[in-house]
């Protein structure tokens, strides 16, 4: 993809958030978002322009970390019921929502982020107060509680890929650091280079719990990164400090935004 191309690309984008923040309220629905995402929106320097070897290599950790992951898993069972009614309330895949557990929290109901993000899908607490609104949550707002917390956190990744044209990328990219900050991102250069790692992360995990994994385009063979031990990272409660990436940027970006949509 030319220059060109790539920066209509982010400006088409940009306006589709804008127009979409506008008309999302809290009570617009979250089903029917479009699957398929697009290609990487990045331009940070050392890479070919779109985001590819920092993908690859995103992409490279990602399968080291495996392991025994896959939907028989134990923690992955306990959690599958509240996974299949989200993902057919939203329109979501559940291999999808599984991948953001996966990366956000490795299936751990009590696990917190340094920023203070809790739970399978690390909600932050306004933000989670916010999302227990637009589903209608009756019982007690609690980001520990697995089935809240997976309902919260389908609902709020199938309203920013709505509110991002369908952009799978991108609505992870906000899912990660905020609409607020990916839409300052989308006006300038792109996506930053802890962004593109999310959501490769993200797309490539998935497929340890039945889908299909997203592709990175082909680039030179990636170097296998050095990866922190498993003990170490679990402790942190942020599955997303993995394998040697930006570790100290992943989910610090996240902010306690009360109205995530507008």
């Amino acid at each position: 993809m030319s220059r060109p191309d790539i920066r209509a690309r982010i400006a088409l984008a940009a306006c589709l958030a804008a127009v979409a923040a506008v008309a999302l309220g809290c009570g617009a629905p979250a089903r029917d978002p479009k699957s398929g995402g697009g290609a990487a929106h990045a331009r940070p320097p050392g890479d070919d322009g779109s985001g590819t070897d920092i993908a690859a290599r995103a992409r490279a950790a990602t399968l080291s970390r495996q392991g025994t992951w896959s939907i028989d898993d134990e923690k992955v069972r306990a959690v599958s019921k509240f996974v299949s009614r989200a993902a057919a309330d939203n329109g979501l895949r559940e291999d999808f929502i599984y991948g953001i557990i996966w990366v956000e929290s490795r299936f751990d109901p009590e696990a917190v982020s340094p920023v203070g993000a809790r739970g399978l899908m690390q909600l932050m607490p306004k933000t989670a107060d916010y999302l227990a609104e637009c589903i209608g949550w009756t019982g007690r707002v609690d980001s520990y509680d697995p089935e809240f917390n997976v309902a919260a956190g389908s609902y709020y990744i199938a309203r920013l890929v709505r509110q991002f044209g369908g952009d799978e990328e991108i609505a992870l990219a906000a899912y990660n650091a905020g609409p607020t900050n990916v839409n300052r991102w989308l006006r300038g250069d792109g996506l930053p280079k802890v962004s593109i790692e999310y959501h490769t992360m993200v797309q490539t995990a998935r497929g340890f719990f039945g889908g299909e994994a997203r592709p990175v385009a082909p680039a030179a063979a990636p170097v296998a990164p050095a990866v922190p031990a498993a003990d170490d990272l679990d402790r942190l409660g942020l599955a997303i400090l993995i394998a040697g990436l930006s570790e100290d940027e992943f989910g610090l970006q996240r902010t306690d935004d009360p109205t995530p949509f507008e």
